[in-house]
């Protein structure tokens, strides 16, 4: 395609500096005319006069030829072909950047990235069409062939990994990898629905299935962390607590507000509650650093009444534990105190019971001290990844939103960067439980 443009260019060109040349060659036919008057001088100058016009008519309807190639081709929308300035396309690929580069603008090293990108199988897609990704714009052609851009996959998965992270826009974005917004528009469509799909039953809860047998493991690791905290608010002369498997949870839970720019649908996503417009997620935080969501969704929605209703959590733990010797629960905050089978939260003291003993208040701070680990992630994700932080990529009213999308993506990132590096939260550092593998973790 570049190509092509190039030739159109060429040619255009070539008319140009021709039909500019014919006012200077009509002067000097009137110069020999009436100066000269020699017939050789005149048939010279008539020569190059025709010659000039021939080669005018030839770039005109080489010209057209390329233009109606490229409409047929359709490398640029016509709509895109009015742009001026258009930064040329950089062509980036890993090895146009080296490791720090690469860590500057993703959050992951080159070899990570490399990984990652194995497992995204962009290659695989690319191999069907001749090594390029080819991108619909949803538009057709006279021959109604749909019209498609064409993508080197690693270009367009750095492109993904580095406006995750940074969270600019696409004008931003060309500054760096050149061509047009609009091209890279299609292009950040369709690999974000790609991943979305993709990976959409690791990152919800269904993900949660793949560590059903590892659920006493957590709960070992959960139970040695919150005696740990004990010991911290006891006296040594009354021993340690022993946290009973029913307060050892599979994971962290909880359903938390995000602030999200609100448009005309405001009001669908206001919450009296917090004050805020917005979208949340239903998140179960494990203790190895791998979390999973349910949502967006809006943040009016109450936790319990709606969010757990649709996402029937409590019903697909049951579900999931069933016919294993011990049945585990995910610990939520203070809303989740109802009767639930395998969500709980707190000690409470509730209206007409006695109030709650020493070693139950004790209990309960060392558990929070646990369940901090859920608040950490949430800041990794909004900390490493700018698309997330910025309203203007979350505005839900708009023709085509993303937000949902591009949040779930922040949290399988995160995940991601669990798997490869550990993580603060959890993982290696406060639960004692590794993360899996990367390839382990996306493996469809």
């Amino acid at each position: 395609m570049d190509e092509l443009q190039r030739r159109a260019l060429y040619e255009g060109s070539v008319a140009y500096v021709s039909i500019l040349a014919v006012p200077q060659l009509l002067l000097l036919y009137a110069y020999v005319r009436d100066t000269i008057g020699d017939d050789l001088s005149h048939g010279l100058v008539m020569a190059l006069l025709g010659i000039n016009l021939a080669t005018f008519r030839s770039a005109v309807n080489n010209f057209q030829v390329c233009q109606r190639f490229d409409y047929i081709l359709h490398d640029i929308p016509p709509e895109e072909e009015a742009e001026v300035a258009v930064p040329p396309r950089q062509n980036i690929r890993f090895q146009s950047w080296n490791d720090q580069d690469c860590y500057d603008k993703t959050n992951f090293t080159k070899e990570h990235l490399q990984r990652i990108y194995n497992c995204f199988a962009l290659q695989i897609i690319a191999n069907q069409g001749n090594g390029f990704i080819r991108v619909p714009t949803g538009f057709v052609n006279q021959r109604g062939i749909a019209c498609c851009y064409n993508f080197h996959p690693e270009e367009l998965f750095l492109y993904f990994m580095m406006r995750m992270k940074s969270g600019n826009d696409h004008t931003q974005m060309c500054h760096v990898f050149g061509g047009s917004t609009k091209r890279w528009s299609f292009a950040w469509r369709w690999i974000i629905l790609y991943l979305d799909t993709r990976y959409r039953e690791i990152i919800g809860h269904q993900g949660l299935l793949r560590f059903v047998d590892q659920f006493p493991v957590f709960f070992e690791a959960i139970q040695q962390k919150v005696q740990r905290a004990y010991v911290h608010n006891v006296d040594r002369e009354n021993g340690t607590y022993d946290v009973t498997e029913g307060l050892g949870p599979a994971g962290d839970f909880e359903g938390s507000g995000r602030k999200r720019e609100h448009d005309i649908m405001q009001r669908a996503f206001y919450t009296g509650y917090k004050k805020i417009h917005g979208i949340k997620v239903e998140t179960v935080f494990l203790p190895n650093g791998i979390s999973t969501v349910f949502g967006p969704v809006s943040a009016r929605l109450t936790d319990v009444e709606n969010v757990l209703a649709m996402s029937k959590l409590n019903e697909f733990l049951v579900h999931a534990q069933q016919g294993k010797q011990h049945e585990y629960q995910a610990l939520g905050d203070g809303v989740y105190g109802g009767n639930l089978r395998c969500i709980r939260s707190y000690f409470k003291s509730l209206a007409g019971q006695p109030p709650l003993t020493n070693e139950q208040r004790r209990c309960n701070a060392a558990i929070k001290v646990c369940r901090q680990s859920i608040e950490w992630n949430y800041g990794k994700v909004s900390n490493d990844f700018g698309i997330c932080s910025h309203p203007k990529h979350n505005m839900i009213g708009k023709r085509n939103p993303y937000a949902i999308e591009q949040l779930r993506m922040a949290h399988l990132l995160c995940n991601i960067s669990i798997c490869l590096k550990g993580d603060q939260a959890s993982g290696r550092n406060m639960f004692d439980c590794d993360p899996p593998s990367l390839e382990d973790y996306l493996r469809l």
